[in-house]
């Protein structure tokens, strides 16, 4: 594990979280359209998190997201971890990407995104806490080239 980084459920607490990230990403090599990938990853699922997942009456901001962060090999993975209504995005219908724009329904394309971004995408819901975990692929030199 490179790092764990726990903050509260906050809207405002989002970007910290990135620029923490991108730091550590930064510093282990990891190429920019990943960096990238892990940011809108992140504010993704963070703000699911916090907008969707605090428990029925608790306030938005009450309950707590972690995210590890991993890299072995060519595979960086992300692991959050949320104490909130239990909610798994792989279980979210795909959009209806050909439907008019006024007739779609808002929400659904930022875990659309994810799936088609991530190498693989797991969750479980254990002690209560959902665990999500996100693996994506990161290119070797010579596949940057």
């Amino acid at each position: 594990m490179l790092m764990k980084l726990i903050v509260p459920g906050e809207h405002a607490r989002v970007e910290d979280l990135n620029a923490s990230l991108e730091t550590v990403l930064t510093r282990h090599g990891v190429v920019h359209g990943v960096r990238d990938d892990v940011r809108l990853i992140v504010e993704e699922l963070a703000s699911n998190a916090i907008e969707h997942g605090g428990p029925d009456g608790m306030p938005v901001g009450q309950h707590e997201l972690s995210v590890d962060i991993a890299i072995r090999d060519d595979l960086l993975t992300l692991r959050f971890r949320d104490d909130g209504a239990p909610f798994d995005p792989m279980s979210a219908p795909p959009p209806d990407l050909d439907a008019d724009m006024d007739d779609r329904p808002i929400g659904g394309l930022g875990l659309y995104l994810i799936k088609q971004l991530a190498e693989e995408i797991d969750y479980r819901r254990s002690d209560d806490h959902n665990l999500l975990r996100v693996t994506l692929r990161i290119p070797t030199p010579e596949k940057q080239a």
